[in-house]
This record gives C-alpha cells, structure tokens and sequence, in this order.
C-alpha cells in the first residue's frame, strides 16, 4: 500500500507542474498589454507600471514562470491580489476553510443518501421504490442550483422563517471570528466551544447558516452518486456469485451489503471521488447565491476585477483538490481491491 501511494504521488507531480504551466500561459493569452487590461482602461500609468513591475511583465514568459514555480516551492508565494492588495495566500487562508466546511456538509448528505437511494433503487428493481429513487435522482441532477437556492430561502427563510438566507453566523452570536474561531470552520469551532463551556449557541447558530447552502449544492452530487451506484449493483446482482448466495440460503441483507456492495463500490468510489473534488474545488453558484464567502465567491469577485493573479492561485487550488481526491480513490482501489495493490 506504501508503494501505491508513493508512486501516485510521484505521478501527481507532473499534472501539477503541466496545470501550472497551464494557468500562466492562459493570462499570456489576454489580447493585448496584461497589465493594463487588470489595470482597467481608467488606470493611472503608475498603476499599470506597478501591476507590469509586480507580475515582473517585463522579463521573458520562461523567466517569469521560473520565478513563479521558484517562489511557489519554496515560499508558498503565489503572489500579490491586484484587487484586494493582500497576499493571496492570506485571503485562500480565509476562503478555503470557509468552502472546505460547506463542501464536507454537502458531500455528508450527499454520499448516504445517493447511496441509499441507489442501491434501494437496484434492490427493488421496477417497483414504486425504484421510480421514487430513480425520480429524485433525475430531480437533483435537473434542478439548476440558483433556482432550488431560491426556493430553499423561499420556503425556509420567508415563509417559515426558520433558517437563514445567507452568511455563516448571525450577528447575535456572542462569536468574534477573529478571537474565537481556530479553524476557521464555524461549526467545527462551535462544536469545539460547546464541548468546552457546554454553550452550544455558535454551533447552533453554524449549523443553522450552513443547512441551506449544504443542501443544495448536495443535489447534483446526490444524483449522481445514486445513479452510478444503481448502475452497479445491477451489474453485481445479476452476476453468478450472487445468483450461488441466495441459492445456499445466504441471508438477503449479507447478500446486498456485503457480497454485492464490495464488488459494486469501485464504480461508487470513482464517482463519489469526482464529485467531492467537485463540491470541493468551490462551489460557485452556491457560495455566491446564499452570499457564502468563501472560493467560490473569491473568484467571482476577482473575475468581475480582472484580479488575475488571484483567479490562477484560486484555479490551481481547484486542480490540486481534483489531484487530490484521485489519490484519495486509488488509495481505496487498494484497499478495496487487492489486484491493484499488486499491481503497483
């Protein structure tokens, strides 16, 4: 296993390298002078001689990303924000924590429930449980986000008034996220408080905040989930081995969670992994519709404000979180399954 994960690592090196080079000569390819379309056309010369200076833009493209690989080994130096004139290590510091929480809460109901919902799907094959799952899977797959935020915060919010619309902490929690957070997850920090005064206030509040955009951007990952793991276990129920279970009396639950799930769970695990590495890599629409700041959001703004040393940090975030979560899924190949053990 050490074996495996080692050499996915070294494998992962260059997609990362290739990602970077990528992503640098994207910004060469802006029609026209860098500096001055991140400037704006209203810009004074001495900005743009300040953005054309701190992008080093007068030097050769090779010798630049040189100088930017280097300072990215080395210093984890991914540069200045044009827009908010703050490292942008300093602003991914706030930003990533704030997704990483929303992206776990999504991905904690998405993951059982797609499974449930498929295998309950495949297990009762043709039935009006199989059309119910089958029906909510292509719901959530279909919804566009920003229409299911709107009715969320309009059934939640408005007319039963028991979540809120956007944000991560109301204004009435006694929580100062400069002194009292240490995660800078929210509910994490209010779990944390809560176990050591046993005042579950903040968490509650979190917890509150964090509901409806976690639902949301759950849904299509939920889809997914469930439709892959339908598709599965209908391959797995009707191959031999499981037809020779049921014939020796095994009991149908063994039959389901622990012959047929093991054979079924690399398909599983293949697309629960791409669609964490999706919910993680920044949720976008979600973060921007329930005013959530963090990645997503991020690059939104920096987008709208041509801030394009943020927006390559912030893409090259997303690409080591997809790096990521594919070791994660070989890692567990491996585990799951013992020919690709050897086979490393």
């Amino acid at each position: 296993m050490f074996a495996l994960v080692v050499r996915r690592l070294l494998f992962s090196i260059p997609v990362l390298l290739l990602l970077t080079l990528v992503l640098f000569l994207a910004v060469k390819l802006v029609p026209g002078d860098a500096a001055l379309v991140m400037a704006g056309e209203r810009a004074t010369p001495e900005k743009v001689e300040y953005i054309r200076q701190a992008l080093n833009l007068d030097k050769p493209w090779y010798t630049q990303y040189g100088m930017y690989i280097w300072r990215l080994v080395t210093d984890f130096d991914l540069g200045q924000s044009l827009f908010h004139d703050r490292p942008i290590a300093d602003l991914l510091s706030t930003a990533v924590p704030a997704t990483v929480e929303l992206g776990f809460a999504a991905l904690v109901i998405a993951l059982p429930v797609g499974v449930v919902l498929g295998i309950a799907s495949a297990v009762f094959r043709n039935t009006l449980i199989d059309k119910a799952a089958t029906s909510t899977a292509l719901a959530g797959v279909s919804m566009p986000i920003f229409w299911l935020a709107l009715i969320l915060m309009y059934v939640f919010s408005i007319q039963l008034g028991w979540l809120p619309t956007s944000g991560r902490m109301s204004d009435e929690a006694l929580f100062d996220p400069a002194l009292d957070s240490v995660t800078r997850m929210y509910t994490l920090d209010g779990l944390l408080i809560g176990l050591k005064t046993g005042e579950w206030e903040v968490f509650q509040y979190a917890v509150k905040h964090i509901v409806l955009p976690a639902v949301a951007l759950s849904t299509i990952p939920m889809a997914q989930i469930s439709r892959m793991t339908r598709s599965s276990f209908l391959e797995v129920l009707g191959q031999d081995f499981i037809r020779t279970a049921r014939a020796k009396g095994v009991r149908p639950s063994m039959v389901i969670f622990k012959h047929a799930f093991r054979n079924a769970s690399l398909q599983i695990v293949t697309v629960s992994m791409l669609q964490a590495g999706t919910i993680f890599g920044g949720a976008v629409i979600t973060e921007t519709m329930f005013a959530w700041p963090g990645l997503g959001k991020v690059l939104v703004e920096s987008i709208s404000s041509r801030d394009f040393p943020m927006v390559q940090s912030g893409t090259l975030f997303v690409g080591c979180v997809f790096v990521l979560f594919n070791l994660t899924a070989d890692v567990l190949y491996g585990l799951l399954d013992p020919r690709v053990k050897k086979g490393a």
